[in-house]
Formats: C-alpha cells, structure tokens, sequence
C-alpha cells in the first residue's frame, strides 16, 4: 500500500488529525474570527479558523507522515512518495460557523494513488466540532463511536429526502438551481444546509437518503462519500448541462436523480438501472468500498 501504513494507523492519524482541527477551530473563534471573501463572493468565506484548522492539521501530517501527498483546501496540492495522498477540508460549512450555526465540520481522507481521484480511500474521519458527531471508516464498515452506520438502502425516489450543494460562482449556481427545478416535485423534499460533509455523514447515517452536488471538489467529498459507501450506499459520477454531477446515498434514488438529470444509464422513472458502462459508479453490491 505505502510506506509503513498499516490501516488501523492511518485510521488513527486521521481520527487524530480531525480532532486537532477542531481544537484549532475552537481555539480561533475563541480569539475572535477574521474573515475573507473568496473572490468577493459572499458564498464563500474563508476565515481565521479554516486557516488554523488547516495549519494543524498537516503540521500534524508532516510529522507523522512527511513522505505522503496532501491536498487541503486552503493550501493546495503538495507532492509525496509514499503512494498515499491525505484530502483534507480543514472546515467545511464556513458561511454556517461564521453565522453561529452548528452544522460544520472537518473532513480528512487518505486514498491510494498519486492523482486525485485515482485509487482508493482507506482511511477517513468527519468530526463535527459543535457536536461532537463523529464518524470513522472501519475494515467492517463507518462507525459512530462503536456503533456501526448504515444508509437507508431500501429509500425510494418518491418518498426520499436529498440533500444537495450549488457552486458559489452566480452563473453556475443558478444552472444547478435551474436543475433542480425538475427533480424538487419528484422527492419527498430537497435541503440546501450548507456543509456538503454534514449532509454526506447524515446520509451515512441514514438521516438523509441521499446527497447530490454539483461540481464538487475532492475535498468536499473524499472522506463523506467513502463513508457513505461503507455503509451500504452507492456513488455516481455523471454530466449534466457542463457539470460534473455527484450523488450518492440509497441506490434507487440515486439511480433517480441520475435519470432525472440526464445519465443516460438510467430511464428516470422508477430508478431502475440500465448501465452502459460509460460513467463512473462504485459501492454497488458486489464492489462496495469497506
């Protein structure tokens, strides 16, 4: 796999890592926030705490495992030699904390491979500060605590409660919006909550029955999405109207969504999958991710 990585010590560190970032978070606002704007757009602000969480944990990275390949938000991309690559959100739902919510959290993953989105992730944490909420990839599964989760396999499209994620830029955000005009009559409800991590742990956890985004980064979904898998859910990647289009979560629901947003895999009716092999998908049943 690597260099000296047994999976149960990277499932440490990155339990490690998560919780050093939500001390840096805590000790942030404590100080009092700074906070910027991401190419002025009031969607996306970045503050003191993303940056401190982030400086924690790959401080703690670099001690424990300089020779691995990282890419963090904030940051960037830096190279390894190792094999491995740790993904890390040092915050993610920023315009929630910067508003007092508790709906955020810090997401680190560490896959095989030297490219992003190349390989597998093994190991992964999403801890949710406020909360305490905290989920761990497993060998058997996703864990809460000691207690296994698991998606709400059986969910159908019509009775299913998705959340999903817009981009920040104004003219792709209102495209995404416009797309879902079409799938909002079709589900139970749609919720926009503001941390794609906290929807991806709830759809784990079978609290949401499905999470779909647009033009997501790895970061936004590296660690949520392997946890989701874990627990019995599917993932799929497809295109729609020049998005790269995510979902994941209950398999027919998923199936719907991809139908409903034009995979041409599936008819969109009753969720049902006609696969021609030509998108990516993982986490069925015969090759889930554990």
């Amino acid at each position: 796999m690597s260099i000296s990585a047994a999976p149960g010590d990277l499932r440490h560190l990155s339990l490690r890592a998560a919780r050093a970032g939500a001390d840096a978070i805590r000790e942030a606002r404590g100080r009092g926030l700074q906070t910027e704007h991401k190419g002025g757009a009031a969607q996306d602000p970045v503050t003191s705490a993303d940056h401190a969480s982030e400086r924690a944990i790959l401080g703690l990275l670099a001690r424990d495992r300089p020779q691995d390949a990282v890419l963090a938000e904030e940051s960037g991309a830096s190279d390894g030699c190792s094999g491995l690559r740790w993904i890390v959100d040092p915050l993610d739902g920023t315009l929630n904390f910067s508003h007092g919510a508790s709906r955020y959290a810090v997401s680190i993953a560490v896959a095989t491979g030297c490219d992003v989105g190349d390989g597998q992730v093994v190991a992964a944490t999403v801890l949710q500060p406020a909360t305490g909420a905290c989920l761990v990839l497993d060998d058997g599964g996703a864990l809460d605590g000691d207690a296994p989760v698991a998606v709400n396999r059986e969910a159908e499209p019509g009775h299913a409660l998705v959340a999903f994620a817009v981009p920040n830029a104004p003219g792709p955000r209102r495209r995404a919006y416009q797309a879902l005009v079409g799938v909002a009559p079709r589900v139970a409800d749609l919720r926009n909550t503001g941390s794609t991590v906290c929807d991806l742990a709830a759809v784990a956890r079978g609290e949401l029955d499905a999470f779909l985004s647009f033009d997501p980064a790895p970061w936004d979904i590296a660690a949520g999405a392997a946890l989701v898998e874990a627990a019995g859910g599917v993932s799929r990647r497809w295109r729609h109207d020049g998005f790269e289009v995510f979902g994941t979560g209950a398999p027919a629901v998923v199936a719907a969504l991809a139908g409903w947003l034009g995979d041409s895999r599936t008819d969109g009716r009753d969720g049902t999958d006609g696969t021609d092999g030509t998108d990516e998908e993982r986490g069925s049943d015969d090759d889930r991710q554990r």
